[in-house]
Order: C-alpha cells, then sequence, then structure tokens
C-alpha cells in the first residue's frame, strides 16, 4: 500500500481527516487513484472498526439516486439488504450511504464528512 494507507484483506485503505460532499470525496478517491469504499460484506465492516475507532460517519461508495431506486455501490452492484448491514431510512431524494460504526446509514449527500478510499 501506498504511504498512509491501511492494509487489510486484499485492499488498501485511505480515511480522510477533511470533510467534503459525497461527490468532492468521490473526485478525491479518484485522483488518488482508488475509490470510495464498496463493501464486500459484514467482515469487511467489523474490520473497518480498526481504521475508523468507531468515531465519526465516514462516506462510503453507496448512494441511492432517488426515491424508489435501489442502493447501489460504486461497481454497479446493489446493496445486499441484511439487515446487519444496513440501516437507511427511505431515501429523500439524493442520498448516499456513510459508515458509522458497524452500520450503514443514509445520509443527504450535500453533508460535509470524512471519507474512506479504497484500492487493491
Amino acid at each position: 500500500c501506498p504511504m498512509d494507507w491501511r492494509l487489510h484483506g486484499d485492499k488498501c485503505y485511505w480515511v480522510s481527516r477533511e470533510y467534503k460532499t459525497w461527490n468532492e470525496s468521490h473526485s478525491d478517491c479518484i485522483t488518488r487513484g482508488s475509490q470510495l469504499l464498496v463493501m464486500q460484506d459484514r467482515e469487511e465492516l467489523e474490520a473497518l472498526q480498526d481504521l475508523t475507532q468507531g468515531r465519526a460517519q465516514f462516506w462510503v461508495g453507496l448512494s441511492c439516486p432517488s426515491p424508489g431506486k435501489a442502493w447501489t455501490w460504486l461497481d454497479g452492484s446493489q446493496l445486499d439488504p441484511t439487515p446487519q448491514l444496513l440501516v437507511p431510512r427511505l431515501a429523500e431524494g439524493n442520498s448516499c450511504g456513510v459508515v458509522r460504526g458497524n452500520r450503514i446509514h443514509s445520509q443527504s449527500c450535500s453533508s460535509a464528512l470524512q471519507w474512506i478510499c479504497q484500492r487493491d
């Protein structure tokens, strides 16, 4: 992994110290040759606890463009609605996914939050 990145499994993770909107965070990851975090499973979510120390909320690569649409990861896959992973309320318009503790929540994409980038 590059300097300032943390290796876990077969991915490298980078956690921001700044606060940006979801789109700005997404762009920032791209400039780092990475993307916003796309979680594969519960295990990966648990591993993130070490990175984030359970503090605050962090943008991940999950969004819901409009009410009634499916939550979709940046890689195009839909969110597996397993109850352990997700607690977003129904999206109001443009909602994006944040990790807080060991859950994923919905948040307005225009909020300024920290974020997590990943690369292989």
